[in-house]
């Protein structure tokens, strides 16, 4: 999707988690089930953009009243690259009392080199605009999942499930213009 200089990206991540319910302290306690705290850290990239090449000028073939001819319909860009997000999470699961089980977690992920097509003036003679890496934002908040066992036999199971969210998005840089 970009230019042979920026085709590749690398990302990477790593995680860890602690099963606290297999530590000794935390052994006598038979309500506990299962306890785990739980952080991760890594980087994604996005090459999910709308032209299959937009790094080049893109013209189409057209009949104007029986003369064909090329018509510029896309201005290509050879600096766009990946969109790049950093992403951090940590949170806690557990299960309770063979019955009660959730997750509660907290993300943060910062995204930069954002696409935005960029209007262009007609006056260029181009087409009405072009792709840029000049945006950067920010998702932060905390996810809630609940489950309660309300009945659980071999013939038979009846779960109840809550999930709520809260999150914040926020845009960090915008192109000059905006």
């Amino acid at each position: 999707r970009f230019a042979p200089e920026n085709r590749w990206g690398s990302f990477w991540s790593v995680g860890a988690s602690w099963r606290m319910n297999h530590e000794s302290f935390l052994e006598d306690k038979d309500w506990i089930d299962d306890l785990k705290i739980k952080a991760s850290f890594g980087t994604q990239g996005n090459d999910n953009i709308l032209n299959n090449q937009p790094y080049l000028d893109q013209y189409q073939v057209v009949n104007n009243n029986g003369e064909l001819g090329l018509q510029y319909v896309f201005r290509g860009n050879r600096e766009i690259t990946w969109e790049k997000s950093n992403n951090f999470n940590a949170g806690v699961e557990f299960r309770f009392w063979n019955r009660l089980s959730g997750n509660i977690e907290y993300f943060n992920k910062t995204t930069w080199d954002l696409l935005y097509y960029k209007p262009l003036s007609p006056s260029q003679g181009t087409p009405s605009g072009i792709y840029e890496n000049c945006m950067r934002m920010r998702n932060q908040g905390v996810e809630i999942e609940l489950n309660v066992d309300i009945f659980n036999t071999n013939d038979f199971k009846w779960t109840f499930g809550l999930n709520a969210t809260h999150l914040k998005n926020t845009l960090l840089e915008l192109p000059e213009d905006k």
